[in-house]
């Protein structure tokens, strides 16, 4: 009888290595997108949109060039963002040519 319950749970041992083994290393499927590249840029806030859904910052080291951003409920924000806040801004390129900011940092 116990020879009879070893010879079963071997390959049951088998196929418990063999999924953990799977699952250690999934196959990556080519016809999925991965997610964009996170860019970051510091500067100084210019604009706050109407229900500070979108704002603008002048990046740093520039005196004319001024990014815009969107966030949405998953950007996280560190400190109060106002007009004039010096910002590091973490972000992503998003359809229809929109820049989600990812993280925005409040600098002291």
């Amino acid at each position: 009888m116990m020879i009879r319950n070893l010879l079963c749970s071997i390959p049951l041992t088998g196929l418990l290595v063999l999924g953990s083994q799977i699952a250690a290393h999934p196959q990556s499927d080519s016809g999925k997108q991965s997610s964009p590249a996170t860019k970051s840029v510091a500067g100084k806030v210019t604009a706050i949109g109407k229900g500070g859904t979108s704002f603008a910052v002048q990046v740093d080291g520039t005196n004319d060039q001024t990014m815009q951003f969107v966030v949405n409920t998953k950007t996280q924000v560190q400190g109060e963002v106002k007009v004039g806040s010096l910002v590091d801004v973490d972000y992503q390129r998003i359809d229809a040519g929109q820049n989600l900011a990812v993280n925005v940092s409040v600098r002291s």
